[in-house]
């Protein structure tokens, strides 16, 4: 789930290469559309992933506050609500149009990298600087492209194809998320991290910003009001140390 989470986002300004491409020349035949599985791949592209997963060890050898909330995430809770997650039928349906989309895009899977990183026991300098759960926090967003990720969803959405089906029914699951932060167990989890000195509103907004699942306000004097309409910006990273 958190590979296919970091996928999507899973997460530029516009640049060259997205500007508008001349038309082709009379009688040549223009390039066939990009397949889910080109698409999705080149997204992942744009996640720095090998810095990520240095900042991630480097906390999690060092930091105990990082520590607590990664115990918290692997918990007995934690592992029912995911199962509840992957039973629901919205994830069922999702998952099965993903897998047939995949195989008509010619191949069976997609092909990520597989990080190289060692996790050594042994720092490699003296000192190693980590500052919580918040400092971890505003390092992955330092790293994170979100608007170059959401820029570049929302180029490939307006050309159509079958990324832009993919994005509709992924932003459709916003019911799936709202339903799973009901459970007891999740509820227990989020009452655990927030006492471990984890900002449980950083992480929602940030998830909520990069899927739009924005919640629905409900106008008593009025029509229901998408609060994806303008959206929240990110929350910034003051202070973010990059080692």
């Amino acid at each position: 789930m958190q590979r296919f989470i970091i996928t999507l986002a899973l997460l530029c300004s516009l640049s060259s290469g997205w500007a508008l491409r001349p038309a082709p020349a009379a009688g040549v035949a223009p390039p066939p559309p990009a397949t889910l599985t080109q698409d999705i791949e080149e997204l992942y592209r744009l996640i720095p992933s090998k810095p990520i997963n240095k900042l991630v060890i480097r906390y999690l050898l060092n930091d105990a506050q990082f520590q607590a909330a990664i115990r918290i995430i692997n918990s007995h809770d934690a592992y029912m609500v995911r199962m509840r997650l992957y039973a629901q039928p919205e994830i069922i349906q999702f998952q099965s149009w993903v897998r047939s989309q995949l195989l008509l895009s010619g191949g069976g899977s997609l092909e990520f990298e597989e990080s190289e990183e060692i996790l050594s026991l042994f720092r490699p300098t003296p000192y190693w600087s980590v500052y919580g759960w918040q400092g971890f926090f505003n390092e992955f967003l330092a790293y994170f492209p979100h608007e170059m990720l959401r820029a570049q969803i929302d180029a490939k959405v307006a050309m159509g194809g079958s990324l832009a089906q993919f994005w509709a029914r992924l932003k459709a699951l916003a019911p799936v998320y709202e339903r799973v932060l009901a459970f007891p167990e999740s509820k227990r989890i989020v009452a655990q991290l927030e006492q471990n000195g984890v900002n449980f509103g950083q992480v929602d907004q940030f998830i909520r910003s990069l899927f739009d699942w924005y919640p629905v306000i409900v106008n008593a004097t009025g029509p229901a009001v998408d609060a994806a309409a303008p959206a929240p910006a990110i929350p910034a990273a003051p202070n973010a140390v990059v080692v």
